[in-house]
This record gives structure tokens, sequence and C-alpha cells, in this order.
């Protein structure tokens, strides 16, 4: 049984996604086709698809009459079949589009060197799991968010419970808009498995490999495919991370001791992915290539995913795209650029705007 859940987990947080992912990465160029950037997409084409469900249900539990319960059901049915569609939609149009298998090249054989720092850098990786999972860090906003996620997937009701004393309360707008915690119980509910035991343990181990994907992937646009360079990367990365809770505010203290909460997803997957999608979009600029609307509709998609992280995110997030999209379209004389860029800083305006309107 344990064994069924650990596997519905995996299907509905890793499986689905990359099947999302892989209908983006068939819009990309060939050198972006691999499985991180599908995880990365598929990561962030979830998150959007939860955000623009849950949201409106979330507000709408009044009129819709789910006061009572049935509100998070009826979130966690459209959601599974709309992801198992984009899904099913997303490999199809991979098998359509890249299904040809390519000729086969000669692999150099990798330096022992090279197998040393990468061996170091998984070993390093393992050790971060262990100890995120393992050790118990005192965090006060635990009271909070776990607390959502469980009143959440046990009343069937969305921020109409207090999470502190399971008193009945009134629509709760700033959480309300940033649905993080119903993600975790979305999981939850699917696989079986305790909320408390999907945001203690789960999701340190869906998070922190997919930041480390987005890093490397990161990495490989500087040192263009130098593998010792790469791993050398990789593992100053993991120091950082190891040592990097010289505050309780900084993002590698976030990663590691509170990877369950949306602030945590924001700062190390979101705002990296991100960062990484602007590398992207400025390599295509400065070779005066065409950019992909594949790598448009993913920034679409981020934008989103970060107003489902936290609702400051939104405006987080539009200042950081507008500010690269200026600068860029500045640089390379490109104004035509600021069209898509103000069609994705869409999402994080709606977002604001009915935290604004509802407060």
């Amino acid at each position: 049984m344990l064994i069924l859940r650990i596997l519905s987990l995996l299907f509905f947080a890793v499986v689905l996604p990359l099947g999302m992912g892989a209908g983006a990465a068939a819009f990309v160029d060939r050198q972006e086709r691999n499985i991180g950037f599908m995880w990365m997409a598929g990561q962030l084409t979830a998150m959007a698809l939860f955000q623009a469900v849950a949201v409106p249900v979330i507000l709408l539990q009044e009129k819709l009459g789910f006061l009572y319960g049935g509100g998070f059901s009826l979130v966690v049915w459209i959601f599974g079949c709309a992801s198992g569609a984009a899904a099913v939609a997303g490999g199809a149009v991979w098998l359509k589009k890249r299904g040809r298998r390519t000729a086969l090249r000669i692999v150099e054989k990798p330096k022992k060197t090279t197998v040393c720092l990468w061996t170091a850098v998984g070993a390093l990786l393992l050790l971060q799991l262990f100890l995120a999972v393992y050790l118990s860090f005192p965090d006060g906003d635990d009271a909070y968010y776990v607390a959502v996620s469980t009143i959440t997937e046990a009343s069937d009701r969305m921020y109409l419970l207090h999470p502190y004393v399971g008193e009945t309360t009134k629509l709760d707008i700033r959480h309300g808009l940033a649905p993080f915690p119903v993600w975790i119980a979305f999981l939850a509910r699917v696989s079986g498995i305790h909320p408390a035991i999907v945001s203690k343990i789960a999701m340190p181990f869906l998070l922190i490999p997919l930041t480390y994907v987005i890093y490397g992937m990161t990495g490989s646009r500087f040192l263009k495919g130098r593998r010792e360079g790469l791993a050398v990367f990789m593992l100053f990365i993991e120091l950082l991370v190891m040592w990097g809770n010289y505050s309780i505010y900084t993002a590698e203290t976030f990663l590691m001791t509170r990877t369950r909460q949306g602030k945590a997803a924001l700062g190390n997957l979101v705002i990296p992915a991100m960062i990484f999608l602007f590398c992207l979009i400025g390599e295509r600029m400065a070779e005066n290539k065409k950019t992909e609307k594949g790598l448009w509709a993913l920034l679409f998609a981020a934008v989103t995913a970060a107003g489902l992280c936290s609702t400051l995110g939104s405006v987080l997030v539009i200042l950081l795209l507008g500010m690269f999209c200026l600068c860029a379209a500045a640089v390379y004389k490109k104004w035509k650029l600021l069209l898509p860029a103000a069609v994705c800083i869409l999402p994080g305006l709606a977002n604001t705007g009915l935290y604004l309107l509802l407060r």
C-alpha cells in the first residue's frame, strides 16, 4: 500500500509535469530538448495550471455553495483531469514533432577528474536531502502553512477555517491568492499520504533536485559544455547552500529548511527558472535569431506560478521581467520584445489587482 501511495505521488508530482514539459520542449531549440528542461518547464506549467484552477474556486466558494466542504474536491478533480490531459497532449506533441531518432554520436569517455567531481556533486546532494528530511528545524511559519494543507485536505474547504484553532473564519485573501499549501494538499489527497508528510519529506525530494537542475542548465550556458567546469560550478553552488544560513531569510535557508513553503519555491525555483529563460532569450537576441514562442509561454507560466507561491511574488516577477525586457530591448534595439513581455506580465497584474480589490 505504501509503495502504491509513493508511486501515485511520483506520478502526479513528476510524471505528469514531465509530460507537460515535453510539449514545451518540442517548441524550443534542439539544445534545450533534455529531461532537465522538460522537468523545469513541466513543473512551471503544472504550478501555473493549479493557480488558474484553484484561485477562482477559492474566491467563489460561497457563491458555489462550498462553505461547508466540496470546494477542494472540485479543485482536485478539475486540476487532476486538466493536468492529465495536458501531459498526454504534451507527450503526443513531443512524439509528433521530435520523435525522429537522431544519428548516433561518439561520446568521449569522461576523465577521472570529471567523474570524481560529479560523484562529489551527487554525494553532496544526497547529504543535503538527508539533512533536509531527517533533521528538525524550528520554524514558526509551519504552524500556519502545514496546518493549512492539513485542514484543507481534512475539511474539504480552502482558507475558510482558521489553521491555528480550527474555527470558521472569513476568507484570507492574502494567502488565498497564493494557494501553495493547497497544492501540497492536492498531492496528499491523490496519493493518500498525510499532508504533513508530503510537506516535510516529499517537497524537499521534489524541489531541491529540481533547483539544482535549473542551476546546472544555467551554468552550462556560461561554461559552454565544459563538463569539469560545470561540475566545479555545481559544487560551488552546493557549498553556498550548505553554508548559506547566515540569516533566516536567505534563499539557501529557505531551500533547506522551508521547502514546503511557497516563498522557498519562489526564491529557489521560479526566479532561477526565469533567469535561465532570460539567458536563452538573450542568446537568441545576441545571435540575431528569432525567440521561440515556447520560451515566452514558459515565462507566462513562470509569472503565473509566482502567484501560486506568494502574493508579493507576483509583483517581484513583474519587476524582474520588466527590467530584463527593457534592458534587452535597449541594448539590442528590438523594441518588439516589449509586446510578448507585456502579455507575460498579465497573470501577475491580475493577481495583484485581485489582492488590491479584495483585501
